[in-house]
């Protein structure tokens, strides 16, 4: 009774247009808090013992600490990162991404609850600030490395656009606008528009610590530590599906090749960059397949199980809350979705 009441309270929350005035992350915040609050998360956290949920993180900060970026949305506080590493260490049976993949690949179940970590582009503090965590909690995470980027020589578009409007004194708000726009070119047409913003500026030569690149030593003792896992990103960090396909076969076979040079060994996991479902194509998949990648992660919310495809994997996008992390990883999103109807 009390349940089904709570639910009738969540259908009409969702069905209220929220002001637009309202930050999306304030609203997804919300959101969560409801499906947390109305008892919807236990529901679902008993109620799909086959499937498994993958969460994607991408830099971190020390708590208190201003990222130096007008885009902070990916560097997320140490603090509360640690925060939703102990929840989903309580709460949660946190399981390597390629011990995932194997079980799905074979058949087999996933343990109940199962929840992997994985974080995007290689970011120097995954090593300094969010390995310390994992290592003391007993968590075990994916690393998605764009090699270039760990090279030091092609530093993340994005964030030479960062830059580039923190010296033209421009908002975080017209950087988002100006990134979406960039995304819907062709990768040479971005890549010279990026060429154009900062040649416009007196970019400075400091690079804040959360823009920094791992070291590959750094990717070799994570790798070393047995904890953490090492997949591929690309080598230039390029939305995949505006690039030709013989650019995105570059990328691949680099970001490869680079691994096996640095690590020793091939990667066997993908991640594609931005991750939409118009960011990658059949050419992409088939390309990956050729050079050996068992599995591709997208940036699409949704549970993994058996029946999902192989190259083109869910992923839940950044929680910066354990409100947020509980509705992800327990699959309440998606049990609302059906308990509506299939209405977003």
């Amino acid at each position: 009774m009390i349940i089904s009441l709570n639910l009738i309270i969540l259908h009409n929350y969702y069905n209220l247009n929220l002001s637009s005035t309202i930050p999306l992350r304030h609203r997804q915040t919300a959101k969560s808090a409801a499906l947390v609050l109305c008892g919807l998360t236990w529901i679902a956290r008993n109620q799909a013992p086959s499937t498994g949920a993958v969460l994607t993180f991408h830099g971190l900060r020390e708590h208190g600490r201003h990222a130096g970026v007008l885009d902070d949305s990916l560097h997320l506080s140490v603090r509360t990162f640690r925060q939703i590493c102990e929840f989903l260490a309580k709460s949660y049976q946190v399981i390597p991404l390629s011990e995932m993949v194997r079980l799905n690949r074979q058949g087999e179940k996933l343990p109940v609850r199962a929840v992997a970590i994985t974080f995007d582009d290689g970011y120097a503090s995954n090593h300094d600030l969010g390995f310390p965590v994992l290592r003391e909690l007993g968590l075990p995470a994916t690393i998605f490395l764009a090699t270039g980027f760990l090279d030091g020589t092609h530093q993340l578009w994005f964030q030479e656009m960062d830059l580039a409007f923190q010296a033209m004194g421009r908002s975080g708000a017209e950087l988002a606008k100006a990134l979406a726009e960039l995304k819907n070119l062709p990768d040479t047409e971005m890549r010279t528009e990026v060429e154009r913003a900062v040649a416009s500026t007196q970019v400075s030569a400091t690079i804040p610590r959360s823009m920094q690149p791992m070291s590959w030593d750094d990717a070799r003792a994570l790798q070393q530590s047995g904890l953490i896992e090492l997949g591929g990103h690309t080598h230039t960090h390029p939305i995949l599906a505006r690039c030709t396909q013989k650019e995105q076969a570059y990328e691949i076979k680099t970001c490869r090749d680079r691994m096996i040079a640095e690590l020793g060994r091939a990667p066997s996991l993908f991640a594609y960059t931005n991750g939409g479902p118009a960011d990658f194509t059949a050419e992409t998949q088939q390309l990956l397949t050729e050079h050996g990648f068992d599995a591709a992660f997208t940036m699409m919310g949704g549970r993994y199980s058996a029946r999902s495809s192989s190259h083109a994997l869910p992923r839940y996008g950044s929680p910066e809350t354990c409100l947020e992390t509980d509705a992800m990883a327990s699959g309440a999103f998606e049990l609302l979705k059906k308990w509506r109807g299939g209405g977003a």
